[in-house]
């Protein structure tokens, strides 16, 4: 799929099209359709499976109710599809809105805007006993309740703003419940937008602009059918694929000018082009409009991502009976501008091919009437009763299929890159909030949050698999003294995505704490390095210490923490003394009785504790007495300080003559330059980790490197 890359430059403008806020908006409100629409797709094709035996067996064992009893289902999910889209719709693009993601006016009042707006739309006889229509309220109004949607929200937080202007809220009257609050302030532009509405209502339908609109159309497409040429098919087919991709349904415009040529050619005694409905449906709208059956099979064999195999895997047997809503609003189709190419061209390539073939006898005109729902090939052959007809729409299929696969695969390579860039977002945000106790990255409901989350879950996957399949895993970075020989090791935990590449430390142990997993991945940590420390004793390395990372959220949450340390030392049988427990936190770290207990454990039992940034941010020598440390490590902005600040040197001076005095071990971390080693090594420091000896590795580089480089036992 890759080879295709090169599509994307020559689509780089529809991709800046997909890219902005409003199309992103409208895309995302179909896809919270997709429940509604998969349901009801799946059921309208059950009942229309052309199997005469198995209607009757579905009659005989459940009695001739049964199509009513489904057709409740099928109602409830699809006829009212229109106020579906207005709602999702209306929310999904509010929410792209800056005054909503500022938190400067909720959601669900754009939401009613857009309701209230498609009611204030509609004709009197669309409404009786305050109940709309069966055609304001389904399929066939979807276009219109897209527009209103969005039109209504724009309209509404227009309105909002200018009367956010002239009526500026005073902090003084900040008191009551803020919900009434802010329902009291939007009732004016609520009010505004649905009288704008009622306004747009009678200048269309009083006016009978919109009948006249209407009926020109339709004259002009019943006409195409008339005539039944080579053009007028694919103007047919053009027009009609047209109007499925802005969200207008086309099979109901088709079906009108269909049903209106037929009533006009028999009042004048005269004959239908053999380019019949039956010629559409079998030879170019095998899956449903745009001959989506084929981006079906292309999606199941070469789709990338499981959200678009799901969705295939979903829509497969719809489009098998040739209904693909699913597919035209879930993927969707409507407004993709990926799509627009393959889902016009597909179909006309497929008609011409068809029209070539019957204008050149090689394949029999339709002859025989067969349900719109037979599946392809079935189709073919009981039309016609010719096998040329299923090779013809084998051709058509294979045809339909090669013009959607580049496209799929540009769509592909741009949803992943989107993703990625929601990442680079996502870990920015973890990033800015690192130093604060109010992480919510994942409870955001826009692609940051859908990043984090699917993150957890893959966290979560990884803490259940294992050491030995898990896409998680330790590195280690040595300490050394000056001369190079390891003393000790850092573990550190790694991750390189499938899609997002490396994630970094900070982000992995930010979304575990958010996602209350940070206790299960601290002890995966611990075990997995005890388990490749034993390896390396076992091989004679056991002069060399491990730095086993622990976060105060654990420490603060796991009270039986201390005990599993115990235990796992002694299942991998570590001696206790080797084995150093760093605190990782840059923020205030919450002094509780489980921490001090749990730290307590880990002194008794004859293991280290250090202090991670000792002289920098939140650290402090309270620190050392608190926490029974007896290591530290001197921030990484010191120890590269010192080659061009005096005051960096003197401080650094000053924690070393400090930590002699207490009788506390002290590593300076951050080493990268022969120039930083020489000086801090004649400042007094004895233990060094940095990039200058080497960065962090997997435990079979680890361990060679510790053979070639030597080990010795700290002082």
């Amino acid at each position: 799929m890759k080879r295709y890359a090169g599509f994307f430059s020559f689509l780089k403008p529809l991709a800046d099209l997909a890219d902005r806020p409003l199309v992103q908006g409208v895309r995302q409100g179909f896809m919270f359709m997709v429940p509604m629409l998969v349901i009801g797709a799946v059921i309208a094709a059950f009942l229309n499976i052309p199997i005469p035996a198995f209607q009757n067996f579905m009659s005989d064992t459940f009695g001739g109710q049964w199509k009513a009893f489904l057709l409740i289902v099928h109602n409830a999910a699809m006829q009212v599809i229109s106020l579906t889209t207005v709602v999702s719709i209306g929310y999904s693009v509010s929410m792209q809105e800056k005054a909503v993601k500022e938190g400067l006016i909720r959601p669900v009042y754009p939401t009613l805007a857009a309701l209230a707006s498609y009611i204030a739309f509609q004709k009197p006889g669309e409404i009786a006993d305050a109940a709309l229509s069966s055609k304001a309220a389904g399929a066939s109004s979807m276009f219109a309740a897209m527009a209103i949607a969005i039109v209504s929200v724009k309209l509404l937080l227009f309105f909002y703003g200018k009367y956010e202007k002239l009526f500026p809220e005073k902090l003084y009257t900040f008191n009551g419940n803020t919900v009434i609050r802010g329902s009291f302030r939007v009732i004016i532009p609520l009010l505004l937008t649905i009288v704008a509405f009622a306004g747009i209502n009678v200048l269309v339908h009083d006016t009978g602009l919109a009948e006249s609109f209407a009926g020109g159309f339709s004259e002009a497409f019943r006409t195409l059918f008339l005539r039944g040429d080579v053009l007028s098919v694919i103007l047919i087919v053009l027009v009609t694929q047209v109007l499925w991709f802005f969200g207008i349904h086309g099979g109901n415009v088709f079906m009108e000018a269909y049903g209106a040529a037929q009533q006009q050619a028999a009042a004048q005694g005269l004959e239908l082009s053999a380019f019949s409905k039956e010629f559409f449906d079998i030879f170019v709208y095998f899956g449903g409009a745009g001959s989506t059956l084929a981006l079906v099979a292309v999606l199941l064999f070469f789709g990338e991502r499981n959200s678009d195999r799901k969705l295939a895997q979903g829509a497969f047997f719809p489009s098998l009976l040739n209904i693909n809503e699913p597919l035209i609003y879930g993927l969707p189709i409507v407004l993709n501008p990926y799509y627009a190419i393959p889902f016009v061209l597909a179909p006309v390539l497929s008609s011409l091919i068809a029209y070539a073939a019957m204008a050149a006898s090689a394949v029999p005109f339709p002859a025989t009437e067969v349900g719109w729902t037979m599946p392809i090939f079935f189709s073919g052959y009981l039309a016609t009763g010719s096998v040329s007809a299923v090779v013809l729409q084998a051709a058509c299929f294979c045809v339909a299929f090669a013009v959607y696969l580049p496209f799929v695969s540009v769509a592909r390579t741009h949803a992943e890159q989107k993703y990625k860039d929601d990442y680079r977002h996502m870990a920015a945000e973890m990033t800015y909030l690192e130093n604060t106790r109010y992480r919510k990255v994942m409870s955001r409901s826009d692609e940051i949050g859908n990043v984090a989350r699917y993150l957890a879950q893959e966290i979560g996957v990884a803490i259940r698999e294992g050491e030995n399949q898990s896409a998680l895993r330790m590195e280690y970075q040595p300490k050394t003294v000056k001369d190079g020989r390891v003393m000790g090791a850092e573990a550190l935990i790694r991750w390189t995505h499938p899609v997002f590449g490396v994630i970094a430390p900070p982000v992995i142990l930010g979304i575990a704490e958010e996602a209350n997993l940070d206790a299960a991945l601290g002890r995966w940590v611990i075990k997995q390095s005890l388990r490749d420390m034993n390896g390396w004793i076992g091989l004679g390395l056991g002069r060399v210490k491990l730095s086993i990372n622990l976060s105060p959220s654990h420490l603060n949450t796991d009270d039986r923490l201390g005990g599993f340390i115990a235990e796992a030392m002694q299942e991998f049988f570590i001696p206790p003394h080797l084995v150093e427990y760093e605190l990782t936190e840059n923020a205030t770290i919450e002094q509780t009785d489980c921490l001090h207990d749990t730290l307590r454990r880990i002194r008794s039992i004859g293991s280290d504790i250090s202090i991670d940034d000792f002289g920098m941010g939140h650290s402090s020598l309270k620190y050392l007495f608190d926490f029974f440390a007896n290591v530290v490590k001197i921030d990484i902005s010191l120890v590269q300080g010192v080659t061009e600040s005096k005051e960096h040197r003197v401080i650094v001076g000053a924690i070393l003559d400090l930590c002699r005095e207490l009788g506390v071990k002290v590593i300076a971390e951050g080493v990268e330059t022969k120039e930083q080693l020489d000086i801090i090594s004649d400042m007094g420091a004895d233990y060094f980790q940095g990039w200058y000896f080497s960065k962090a590795l997997p435990v079979g580089r680890l361990i060679e490197y510790m053979k070639e480089h030597g080990t010795v036992l700290e002082a």
